[in-house]
């Protein structure tokens, strides 16, 4: 299932052949109101696969985005691999303390 890409806001494409997502734009509380249902509906069903999340093209995130982040560290038995990720998300993975429940490729 694919969301419509609003140029103006963001967003998370999944991958429905493997786990995972592209993370897009401005990954914000309305993103994650929006598509935590399917996000935690594709981890159910990926359950024995790492997930990897895309923040190449992601241009802001705040405490909504990092909640879609946090839980699908918590709900996988591997930690996700995070790739492609700006320093400004990085940053803020280190300063909320949350760094360390992901593996960091780049």
């Amino acid at each position: 299932m694919t969301v419509k890409d609003d140029k103006n806001h963001g967003g998370v494409r999944i991958d429905p052949d493997r786990a995972h997502w592209t993370m897009w734009g401005e990954v914000d509380a309305a993103v994650q109101a929006r598509d935590s249902g399917r996000l935690a509906a594709h981890l159910r069903g990926r359950v024995d696969e790492t997930l990897t999340v895309d923040l190449e093209q992601v241009t802001f995130i705040d405490s909504g985005g990092l909640r879609l982040l946090y839980h699908a560290a918590e709900t996988t038995a591997s930690p996700p691999v995070l790739v492609r990720t700006p320093t400004k998300v990085r940053d803020l993975l280190r300063l909320t303390g949350v760094d360390t429940m992901f593996v960091l490729a780049d």
